[in-house]
């Protein structure tokens, strides 16, 4: 049975999606500098350019969850996935409040 509504979910949601987007946002900017840097150094070779990547894709994963876990949120669906968005977004500043949010509102998801 899905409970009264409330704007608990959109707000954890919205919470969710920028931290993510942020974090992707400075992300980005880490594999800019990385590879400015890399050109005027000369560029990687072999197994460090795989270690280099494989660092870069590991820090994209909770981004990508947050904003993956938003929108579950917003559509309120999904609420292991929202959460796990939340939980994600702990380091950001962010989490805390959203995880509270996403606990309190477990009853609003399909």
């Amino acid at each position: 049975m899905i409970a009264h509504r409330t704007s608990k979910p959109i707000v954890a949601g919205g919470l969710n999606i920028a931290a993510g987007a942020v974090r992707l946002l400075a992300l980005g900017t880490l594999i800019l500098g990385i590879l400015e840097f890399s050109v005027g150094f000369g560029m990687p070779q072999g197994a460090t350019l795989v270690r280099l990547w494989a660092i870069l894709l590991a820090l994209s994963l909770p981004g990508l969850l947050a904003i993956a876990g938003g929108i579950s949120s917003l559509k309120r669906r999904r609420w292991l996935l929202a959460l796990i968005g939340s939980i994600g977004v702990i380091p950001a500043g962010l989490g805390i409040a959203s995880v509270i949010l996403m606990v309190r509102s477990k009853n609003e998801f399909a």
